[in-house]
């Protein structure tokens, strides 16, 4: 077992599958204890037992981060169960497509009550014992859609482009008192949420209701990463795990791009 993030505790959010779920194995090879959150407790719950066989510390813990008790009662879960939390990676999220024209009212507000409201209520609660403790690192995971126009998700880059806003003035607020703040914009990575995403983008762009051809839709993507394909989980787990560890302890406000280069050009 290495040891980048040795006597850490870390809190992951949508960690029961795609960039959550690779992080959460990866933060723990690296010797973090590890909360996986999820609404899916089952997918945490896989998640944590291949953690723990393979010789880690994990607790899953079912949360919906949208919502200020569960929030709350998450960091706290897994405060009570390592005693502290020194990271917390806010990763989860869910779809969000149509223009600002078409999108549904209530659909716009899910998608911002997740990606947005609940990386800041995931924050909220956990600066409480990072605070007390004076240290701790936040990633939040924001997209390259909200850094650029993506066409077809409205919401979603919205709520991604607030994450990166965010993201900033928390760096800026908590840099004095030992915690730091960054996010990660990843690029096209073929998790559920993505598929999912290009399956209802597809639709949208062709106007058609019927099955989408997803898998042809990721591969006429790879054209705009100029490093000739698209993301894996380990390529953005990666990186959290840079900002998570001591190893950026001089880096904080950095808004980073994983996308092979997509937005370079």
């Amino acid at each position: 077992m290495s040891t980048r993030l040795a006597g850490k505790v870390a809190l992951i959010t949508g960690a029961g599958s795609g960039i959550g779920a690779a992080s959460a194995e990866l933060f723990a090879a690296e010797g973090a204890a590890v909360g996986c959150a999820d609404m899916n407790l089952d997918g945490a719950r896989a998640v944590t037992e291949r953690i723990t066989a393979a010789g880690g510390r994990a607790v899953a813990v079912a949360a919906d981060v949208a919502d200020p008790g569960s929030a709350e009662e998450m960091v706290g879960a897994v405060v009570a169960a390592f005693g502290r939390l020194d990271v917390l990676y806010a990763n989860a999220g869910i779809p969000g497509s149509g223009s600002a024209g078409d999108v549904a009212f209530d659909d716009w507000n899910r998608v911002i009550a997740v990606n947005l409201t609940g990386v800041w209520l995931s924050a909220k609660y956990s600066l409480v014992p990072m605070l007390a403790q004076g240290s701790g690192s936040i990633v939040n995971q924001a997209s390259v859609g909200g850094l650029i126009g993506v066409p077809g998700i409205a919401p979603y880059a919205a709520a991604k482009a607030g994450v990166i806003g965010l993201t900033r003035q928390m760096a800026a607020d908590y840099a004095s008192r030992g915690i730091r703040v960054n996010a990660i914009c990843p690029g096209t990575v073929p998790t559920p949420l993505v598929r999912t995403t290009y399956e209802a983008r597809g639709g949208f762009a062709t106007g058609t209701e019927g099955p989408v051809d997803v898998e042809a839709l990721l591969d006429a993507a790879r054209v705009r990463f100029p490093l000739g394909r698209l993301g894996t989980t380990a390529d953005i787990a990666q990186a959290a795990l840079f900002l998570a560890s001591d190893e950026s302890g001089w880096v904080t406000g950095v808004i980073l791009p994983v996308d092979g280069g997509m937005t370079t050009v």
